[in-house]
């Protein structure tokens, strides 16, 4: 008889212990939540989405039942009913949720003591807290609230602010919930010393580039605007710019500026491939510090299969060495069967004042000295320009070198006259302005014009690299480099006097450095505006690196006879 029991228990624990086995080695594959939608469900899925591949049991269980029960606490349900059960045969966990009452913000009390009760931009920024009285209760609005003040706070100014109380009470029985806010900002700092951690030639630079003075109102955005202009001019190949927290005193703050200066000479080697020039190398040479006043040279050269590029200039600083600045400069330049049968080689030199106004816009005035020889077919010809000319640039843009939001505008205009050293009476006026702005996050839009103008008796007295062309990858893709224009009576392209163009681009980015793009192009270049506008259109993808995005595109040009395709590559940002 003992050993019939015995046989029992040990074929009801071998049967248990088989059973627990099974579902100790089941894991959890799927999930299905059931009863709630939208943010709701989102909340909970961050939560359960994690349980993915643990094995199922009571521990889970509970564990996945309170981590449900945080999701819901922190949109405002503090009283929901929660089911979890597993199907061990579809790996499946199973949460089932009845809500239950909402709690509501009954009350918000705000209290601010100390200097940035009078501080009308501190005091904004506190104002504009979204949450009111009546919103469902969402703890991670009160908490972006709340910091939002505390950094408002160090943005300004306040380091030696309190919080009395932050508190986010919640009534159970009244499904109901207050908020307080009691922060005591003490004085706001303002700007103290200037402080320049290494010896250096570039200090008056690096003093007159500070748009703050000593005394006024800190502001952090004020250092980071000081950091992007020092690190803008030609000198440093680092710059550190920060206030010196640690140290305030007598109401004011250090502002301590670290520079690594460039070397003596600097080379940039590159290349690369583009569609209309075929393979290209690139040289550089700068030299960042020729006198104490902080003259600089720098050298560029560019050459391709079709085109050859070669400048040099040199930069006298006169206050800001970004925006006050005189420039003098040398180039020759060789485009020889980038379009058939045209030809151009431009010997140029140049004299210009850049300044900054008021509006800030970025303006040059210009005089400059070309002589060009040029081919079109067979026949030669050779011009002599002098080009006074002025014009005006802004640019604003969020984003560094992947620029998600911003514009771009250029404004210019240049003449010549046959009784000052010219081959030809011209007014040449040019604009070109892009915008892009991102959307939803993942959603960007990019528009472009260019238009031109050129007043001028006849176009056959206008050097080559005057007149105006359409096509190419900066221009009209789908359609070669300038190859959009007039034509002579053999079928030659001769530039015309007016210019149009413009983009349409949408991009969607589908991952952490990619994205996808859809564009529509279409300009001509004109003498009476009887010529055709072109088009075209295409598909591609932007590589976001840290020097910018690699822009790979296909266009097809819709207007074209052959509807032929072109592919291009280019790096850099639209703006």
């Amino acid at each position: 008889m003992y050993t019939r029991h015995f046989f029992f228990v040990f074929v009801f624990f071998c049967f248990s212990y088989s059973q627990h086995a099974i579902s100790a080695s089941t894991v959890i594959k799927d999930y299905k939540i059931q009863g709630i939608s939208g943010e709701l469900e989102k909340n909970v899925e961050l939560y359960i989405k994690q349980l993915i591949d643990e094995k199922t049991s009571k521990a889970l269980k509970r564990h996945a039942k309170s981590q449900v029960e945080m999701s819901l606490k922190a949109l405002g349900y503090y009283k929901p009913t929660i089911k979890i059960s597993f199907d061990n045969a579809q790996q499946l966990l199973i949460v089932d949720v009845e809500r239950g009452p909402v709690t509501r913000i009954a009350d918000i009390n705000v209290t601010i003591t100390g200097a940035g009760k009078d501080d009308a931009e501190f005091m904004s920024a506190v104002n504009s807290i979204k949450i009111k009285q009546g919103d469902f209760l969402n703890h991670g609005k009160y908490e972006a609230a709340r910091k939002r003040i505390e950094s408002q706070l160090l943005d300004l100014g306040y380091f030696d602010a309190k919080w009395h109380e932050h508190k986010l009470a919640v009534s159970l029985k009244n499904n109901s919930a207050k908020i307080i806010f009691n922060v005591d900002t003490g004085p706001r700092y303002q700007f103290g010393d200037i402080t320049i951690g290494t010896e250096t030639p570039a200090e008056k630079y690096i003093r007159s580039l500070a748009e703050f003075k000593q005394g006024q109102p800190y502001k952090a955005t004020d250092i980071s605007d000081y950091n992007l202009a020092l690190s803008s001019t030609p000198y440093f190949a680092s710059v550190r710019v920060y206030a010196d927290i640690a140290k305030r005193k007598n109401n004011q703050v250090p502002v301590n500026v670290d520079v690594l200066h460039k070397p003596a000479n600097s080379y940039e080697v590159g290349g690369g491939f583009n569609t209309d020039f075929g393979p290209k190398v690139r040289f550089k040479w700068t030299k960042p510090w020729i006198t104490e006043d902080g003259h600089y040279l720098e050298s560029n050269l560019n050459v391709s299969e079709r085109q050859q590029d070669i400048s040099l200039g040199y930069t006298v600083p006169v206050d800001d060495p970004n925006d006050d600045l005189w420039r003098f400069s040398l180039g020759y330049k060789l485009e020889d069967g980038v379009t058939n049968d045209l030809y151009s080689k431009i010997l140029t030199g140049q004299l210009q004042r850049q300044w900054l106004t008021e509006d800030d816009w970025v303006r040059t005035a210009f005089i400059r000295r070309d002589y060009e020889t040029y081919r079109i077919g067979e026949e030669e010809q050779s011009a002599k320009m002098l080009m006074p000319g002025i014009s005006y640039a802004k640019k604003d843009t969020e984003g560094g070198t992947t620029p998600y939001e911003g514009y771009q505008w250029l404004l210019s205009a240049e003449f010549g006259l046959e009784d000052m050293m010219s081959s030809t009476n011209i007014l040449r006026l040019q604009l070109q302005n892009a915008w892009l702005n991102t959307f939803a996050d993942r959603h960007l839009l990019y528009l472009r014009a260019n238009l031109g103008a050129m007043l001028v008796e006849d176009i056959n007295d206008v050097p080559l690299s005057l007149r105006f062309y359409a096509g190419g990858d900066q221009s009209v893709r789908g359609f070669a480099y300038e190859s959009i224009s007039p034509e002579d009576e053999q079928g030659r392209l001769i530039g015309g006097k007016y210019l149009i163009s413009g983009t349409i681009e949408y991009n969607y980015q589908f991952a952490e450095h990619w994205r996808a793009a859809l564009f529509v192009d279409s300009g001509t270049a004109t003498n009476d505006f009887s010529d055709r506008v072109e088009v075209g259109a295409g598909f591609g993808f932007r590589y976001l690196t840290p020097v910018g995005p690699v822009r790979i595109d296909h266009a097809w040009g819709l207007t074209k006879e052959s509807k032929s395709t072109r592919l291009s590559i280019t790096i850099g940002p639209e703006i």
